[in-house]
């Protein structure tokens, strides 16, 4: 029998009787992206992406600072003057169902959204096109990943309330004092500005509009580390969620401690194997490559991955937990409204638990394809043709373990 899993700073997984064994996933996704390495050596023997880095400039209109300071307030106030429960605050809704997986799946279609609504820089004046590095940003995410995956109450309205006034005072400051770029400092900036890359919508060749776009975002100083924090964090959360999992760590499982060693050693295994994938490509070729420069320049073929792990492992919580949103609305600053008189929801699940985790397989293994095309273009520009797949071997071996790991997470209890 399949069974629903439902947890607001987690997705909601399809697990259970799969129409597919689970081995047959397995195997078939290695030979899938070992024919598509063959197949780009054989047939892609030029540089044909533009990676020629954009700057990162977005005006927020007046329209947005206002949708910004309302988002604001709704992520504030209510966890702050009440104790409203999370199953009826809208904050949770907003945070973990709007914020988090609502606006990359509207990226997709409509791009950067969220810089011009953006709660956090809604007073911060025009920032410099300068930028130094982007570790700041990597902090401020690793701790608010923290807060989603370890943290035991994410979703009480008043923990996250006091999160967001945290990360507001921080983001204001370093903007407004320091003259810092969001791009550093701004973890959620950070986030949907890279999963707006992912932008599919565009009338001319959206595909190669696409892989351009991620090609040429932004190579920040600390970038890979972002991509690899994004990686990482949810690598943690969809184990920790197994059950193979609880039956390996019993009650260790419930200690925040062990928990934060983990989450915190998940990241870790995800960059080191990062960093050793440029360091053997430098080797393997005998260029003289900075391996910072290599790490740095490489930062976006991580993307698809990110990108299809945050869709497939939390989009059930917006197809789902997002038909609560008018309820949730009803009585936004928890003070008693009846905005518009509803006092109960039924969330109708219509799409089927196959129907769900078809889908997440296709988006994952479609990430990881696209992945693997980035990472082999980039590397015939920099190591050249004939040192094309020996240079990629530890990243194609990264790539395939990601993509095991993923589909295991997604088809077992």
């Amino acid at each position: 029998m399949f069974r629903y899993i439902e947890n607001f700073h987690h997705g909601i997984g399809a697990t259970g009787d799969l129409p597919i064994p689970v081995n047959t996933v397995l195997i078939s996704s290695i030979w899938v992206l070992v024919l598509t390495f063959v197949l780009l050596k054989v047939s892609w023997k030029v540089s044909k992406i533009n990676t020629s880095e954009e700057e990162v400039h977005r005006e927020q209109p007046l329209l947005g600072k206002i949708v910004g300071l309302l988002i604001l307030l709704l992520l504030t106030v209510p966890g702050l003057i009440g104790d409203e429960a999370s199953r009826t605050s809208v904050a949770p809704l907003l945070l973990w169902v709007i914020i988090w997986i609502g606006i990359p799946v509207l990226s997709l279609f409509f791009g950067d959204i969220y810089s011009k609504i953006n709660p956090l820089t809604v007073f911060s004046q025009k920032a410099s096109g300068n930028t130094n590095s982007m570790y700041p940003a990597c902090i401020l995410f690793l701790y608010f990943a923290w807060f989603e995956l370890v943290w035991r109450k994410p979703g009480n309205p008043t923990h996250i309330g006091i999160v967001f006034v945290i990360f507001f005072i921080i983001v204001f400051s370093l903007t407004k004092f320091q003259k810092r770029s969001p791009i550093e400092v701004d973890p959620l900036y950070v986030l949907h500005y890279l999963y707006s890359r992912m932008k599919i919508t565009s009338r001319n060749n959206p595909i190669n509009t696409m892989t351009n776009a991620i090609a040429s975002s932004t190579k920040v100083k600390g970038i890979e580390y972002f991509h690899c924090l994004m990686i990482g964090a949810v690598t943690y959360d969809g184990l920790s969620g197994t059950v193979a999992w609880y039956n390996q760590f019993g009650s260790l499982s419930l200690n925040i401690f062990f928990n934060t060693f983990m989450f915190l050693g998940c990241i870790l295994i995800v960059t080191s194997l990062y960093r050793f994938s440029c360091y053997f490509a430098i080797r393997t070729s005998g260029a003289s490559h900075d391996i910072n420069f290599i790490s740095t320049q490489f930062a976006h073929t991580m993307l698809p991955i990110s990108f299809a792990y945050h869709i497939t492992h939390y989009i059930s919580l917006l197809l789902f937990e997002g038909q609560t949103i008018l309820f949730r609305m009803n009585d936004p600053l928890g003070l008693g409204w009846d905005i518009f008189g509803i006092t109960d929801v039924t969330v109708n699940y219509f799409l089927s638990p196959v129907g769900l985790w078809s889908l997440q397989v296709i988006v994952t293994l479609l990430g990881h394809i696209l992945a693997v095309i980035l990472a082999h273009d980039l590397t015939v520009k920099f190591f050249g043709i004939e040192n094309s797949d020996k240079t990629q071997y530890a990243f194609l071996g990264l790539t395939v373990a990601l993509t095991l790991q993923a589909l295991f997470v997604l088809s077992v209890p």
